[in-house]
C-alpha cells in the first residue's frame, strides 16, 4: 500500500511539472508579445542602466537619486527611437510576431549605437566636460568610458 501511494504521489508531481512546463512554453511567447512599446523601452533602459550601475543592485531609484534619475532619463531618450516593431527589424519574424525590438537607426552600426549610448552615460556623469573628447593621456576617464562601453549589449530578434 505504501509503495502504491509513493508512486502515485511521484506520478502526480511529474504530471504537475510537465503541465507547468507546457504552459510556460506555450504561454511564454504570448506573454512577451503583450508588452507595449513603452514597457519595452523602459525594460531595455532599466537593463542597460543597471548593467552600468551595478552598485545599485537593481534597487528602485528614489527622489534623492537625482544624478541616477537624469542618467536613466538620458539613456531612455536614446533608446526610445531605437525600439521598432519586430516585423520591421527582424529578417524573419515569426508568424504574428508583434513584439518590439532594439535596433540601430540612421545608418549607424550596432557598434556605433553602443558607442553613442556609452557617450550619453559618460557625459551624463561628467556634465562639466560638455562633450569634450577624452584626451589620450587621461587614462582614468578612458578606462571609465571603456568600462561603460563593455556593458553595452542588447540582444534582438531572439539572439
Amino acid at each position: 500500500m505504501l509503495v502504491k501511494s509513493l508512486s502515485i504521489k511521484s506520478l502526480s508531481r511529474f504530471l504537475m511539472v510537465c503541465s507547468l512546463a507546457i504552459a510556460l512554453i506555450l504561454g511564454g511567447p504570448n506573454l512577451a508579445k503583450a508588452e507595449s512599446r513603452e514597457e519595452t523601452v523602459d525594460r531595455l533602459t532599466d537593463f542597460l542602466f543597471y548593467k552600468v550601475n551595478p552598485e545599485l543592485n537593481n534597487r528602485k531609484l528614489q527622489a534623492g537619486d537625482r544624478d541616477y534619475i537624469l542618467e536613466w532619463q538620458r539613456i531612455r531618450a536614446a533608446i526610445d527611437p531605437r525600439v521598432k516593431p519586430a516585423q520591421e527589424v527582424c529578417n524573419s519574424p515569426g508568424p504574428g510576431d508583434i513584439g518590439w525590438e532594439f535596433t540601430a537607426i540612421n545608418g549607424e552600426t550596432y557598434e556605433q549605437t553602443y558607442d553613442r549610448l556609452a557617450d550619453i552615460i559618460f557625459y551624463s556623469r561628467h556634465p562639466q566636460r560638455a562633450r569634450q573628447p577624452i584626451s589620450r593621456g587621461d587614462k582614468a576617464r578612458s578606462n571609465e568610458w571603456l568600462a561603460i562601453r563593455r556593458e553595452m549589449y542588447i540582444s534582438n530578434c531572439g539572439l
